[in-house]
């Protein structure tokens, strides 16, 4: 990472991959990541200096057209996953991908899926209402079964924001006081 005019910018990779390495690369993030929103693959790739977001942009639409890369559109984000096909076809093509970039992937993987998984069960979502008004829905779901949500009204985006960024950190302990004050309970 770089830093330019005080804000932390990632890196783009030195060396540029060809076209069917930039594939067998995205099938393979894919394949280890499992379905993935373009805005978290986007990171992966970068954080990892592995490719840029022009190339992954490129990647994801030739195989979205091959048919090895299916895409699901969603309010917020567009979700990937690989298909038999590109399966197949990274069967037939990972040895045009250095190996020392598909263990970088590999090693990579588990703690970003990690990630994903508790950005998916922790949401905080922000809109406006009109006026000074301003709703942040929180939520925490737990093996697709939602456990709490909280719709807060609240006067400024900036306060709204300030909640939305805090969640991933106090929501579990905001759920256990919740249940400890709900129950009666001293120990939750």
């Amino acid at each position: 990472n770089c830093r330019k005019g005080g804000e932390t910018v990632a890196e783009l990779p030195q060396h540029r991959l060809g076209d069917v390495q930039r594939k067998v690369l995205t099938l393979h993030a894919l394949e280890r990541l499992g379905a993935c929103g373009n805005l978290q693959l986007i990171a992966f790739m970068a954080e990892y200096n592995l490719m840029n977001y022009f190339d992954l942009q490129t990647a994801l639409f030739d195989l979205r057209e091959a048919g090895q890369v299916e895409r699901t559109r969603l309010p917020a984000d567009d979700v990937y996953d690989i298909t038999p096909a590109g399966r197949e076809t990274l069967g037939l093509f990972a040895s045009r991908v250095a190996d020392s970039v598909l263990r970088a992937v590999d090693e990579a993987a588990p703690g970003f899926r990690e990630r994903i998984r508790r950005e998916r069960e922790l949401s905080a979502v922000i809109s406006h209402e009109g006026g000074n008004e301003y709703h942040v829905v929180l939520r925490i779901v737990e093996q697709q079964m939602p456990l709490m949500t909280i719709d807060l009204s609240l006067p400024t985006a900036e306060l709204a924001a300030v909640f939305r960024d805090n969640w991933a950190d106090k929501a579990r302990k905001v759920y256990d006081a919740v249940i400890r004050e709900l129950s009666g309970r001293e120990e939750a």
